[in-house]
């Protein structure tokens, strides 16, 4: 959550001072995060995947690109680290085909990835 707004298939981008990346649990490389506080707001039920975490310092200025409650770029110090945009059109290319037989219309749904990898690649 961003404050009471669910992210879910949206898009936000989220900058300000980090003061607080609260307890979560690992799945894999990934870090599901009870609670974010950045720049007055706070970020409920995030993934990050470890890469991207790493570089989340606790006091420094950052921005966070975030698509459907998962963290998929982080700038910091001038330096932009992301994460994510293959796999999205992975996910494109395979939701396109599953779908796409059954009922070309369903093959669309693919958008939703490559909207999420273009902004991942934007970031």
């Amino acid at each position: 959550m961003i404050g009471e707004n669910k992210v879910i298939w949206s898009q936000a981008i989220v900058n300000g001072k980090l003061t607080r990346i609260g307890d979560g649990v690992w799945s894999g490389d990934t870090f599901k995060t009870s609670i974010i506080e950045i720049g007055g707001q706070s970020l409920q039920g995030v993934r990050v995947a470890k890469c991207l975490l790493d570089c989340m310092e606790t006091g420094k200025e950052v921005e966070l690109l975030i698509c459907s409650a998962h963290i998929y770029g982080v700038r910091v110090n001038g330096k932009v680290y992301k994460e994510g945009a293959v796999r999205q059109m992975g996910w494109a290319l395979l939701v396109a085909v599953a779908l796409g037989w059954l009922f070309l219309p369903l093959a669309l749904a693919s958008l939703i990835f490559v909207r999420r990898a273009y902004a991942i690649y934007m970031f």
